[in-house]
């Protein structure tokens, strides 16, 4: 025989010989696949699944079980981002939407164990489970909400554009510093709403993208204008809760876009353009600070205007994205371990006054500690930690004659109750 022959002989039997070899070490003995290192986005989830074994034959029983395993991954998975009410209250929803499709989640898997006993045939596997795509799915339908019935959110964001001498928004502007990428003094407000800058415009975009009611700056200038609640005073973190409060918005996001020219390409005509985004996410209700960053974004055309336009997208896109998922997620983390509600009481003359509030409140369905946090100035401040939201635990208060013949409810947000002694 000749050697052509003999190669072309040998050749399909060696491919057919290591390909086994390959497909034996991905998928081991069981014929799952054995996870390396996590992909990003992803957890690992442990889970049992069982099967009833009909007609004496184990493999159709064997695949049920493992599905049944696979789907309870994914619902292990959903019951740590969604809120335990909201995995109950939703439960048909989630059935159809989400733990119908395990194969869109689940991205491989171990088996563990598996035996039969009285007919049924019960696995217990390792799943590798894609949270990052259960996240984005639950934000679709809506769930991911849920705990923040929609929060209404608001941008702020001085954008310094080529050329520019100042930092301005839809809502502010203020002097830039000289050669610096930075405001010179404290912002003033304009004297009408603006058009959104870029900045402002694509984060409003992506947060209305994500399920967030955006508020426009009309209805922000007009509340502050109203009060006279914002005035000459620098734009940070106390600010923000003082503006947000005023307008009744959840969460502020503010900061700067500073965009500047960095010169021609060497051997081109094109231009390099450069943006640096600063974002700040404050939770307006109780001051908390969500998220923090800075990102950078670069591009070059032979526009220098053109340049940086995309260079502040592509800085603004990729922070956007950073803390949208930052602030969802430290929601699901406050709906899964729960924050004290602020109960705060006004028009307090003598302590007395204050006299069985506490034995009052932890009196209350729901109510499972009550810390005294101040008193003095004719209020008092308590956190209360309560199964449930601030309109719920004010509902409660309602309900409890003894707390109102006393005290009066003049205020509701989302994470604090406040109260005036009568």
């Amino acid at each position: 025989m000749s050697p052509d022959k003999k190669a072309a002989i040998l050749l399909p039997i060696v491919f057919l010989f290591v390909s086994s070899l390959v497909a034996f070490a991905r998928n081991g003995p069981d014929n799952t696949f054995t996870p390396g290192p996590l992909p990003e986005g992803a957890r690992t989830v442990i889970a049992s699944g069982a099967a009833t074994v009909s007609n004496n034959d184990e493999t159709p029983a064997r695949s049920a079980a493992i599905s049944d395993a696979m789907r309870n991954a994914v619902e292990q998975a959903v019951g740590v981002i969604v809120s335990p009410q909201t995995a109950v209250d939703d439960y048909r929803t989630l059935s159809d939407k989400i733990y119908s499709n395990t194969s869109r989640y689940v991205s491989d898997y171990k088996l563990l164990n598996e035996t039969v006993s009285n007919s049924i045939y019960s696995v217990k596997i390792q799943a590798t489970v894609y949270t990052s795509r259960l996240k984005d799915d639950l934000g679709a339908i809506g769930l991911l909400m849920e705990q923040k019935k929609v929060p209404r959110a608001a941008v702020i964001i001085l954008e310094h554009d080529i050329g520019g001498d100042l930092f301005t928004s839809s809502l502010m502007y203020a002097p830039a510093a000289s050669g610096g990428g930075d405001t010179a003094g404290w912002p003033s407000l304009q004297h009408g709403a603006g058009p959104m800058s870029m900045a402002e415009s694509e984060m409003a975009g992506k947060l209305a993208d994500n399920g967030f009611d955006v508020v426009g700056p009309a209805e922000i200038l007009k509340a502050i204008e109203s009060s006279k609640g914002y005035k000459g005073q620098a734009l940070d973190d106390g600010a923000a809760e003082k503006i947000g409060r005023l307008s009744n918005i959840d969460v502020i996001l503010y900061g700067s876009a500073d965009v500047r020219l960095y010169g021609e390409v060497p051997g081109s005509e094109m231009r390099s353009a450069r943006a640096v985004v600063s974002l700040r996410a404050v939770d307006t209700d109780n001051g908390r600070l969500l998220f923090s960053g800075e990102q950078q974004g670069a591009s070059i055309h032979v526009d220098p205007a053109v340049a940086g336009k995309e260079a502040l997208k592509k800085a603004v896109d990729t922070i956007a994205d950073k803390m949208i998922a930052t602030v969802l997620d430290e929601w699901r983390q406050e709906a899964g371990s729960g924050v004290p509600i602020r109960l705060t009481v006004d028009n307090v003359k003598l302590p007395d006054e204050l006299a069985g509030l506490t034995s009052q409140l932890m009196s209350i369905s729901g109510v499972r500690h009550v810390s005294e946090m101040s008193i003095g100035g004719g209020e008092a401040a308590f956190d209360v930690d309560f199964k449930g939201d601030a309109r719920g635990l004010a509902t409660s208060l309602l309900g409890s004659k003894a707390l109102t013949a006393l005290f009066d409810i003049t205020e509701t947000t989302r994470n604090s109750v406040r109260l005036k002694a009568k």
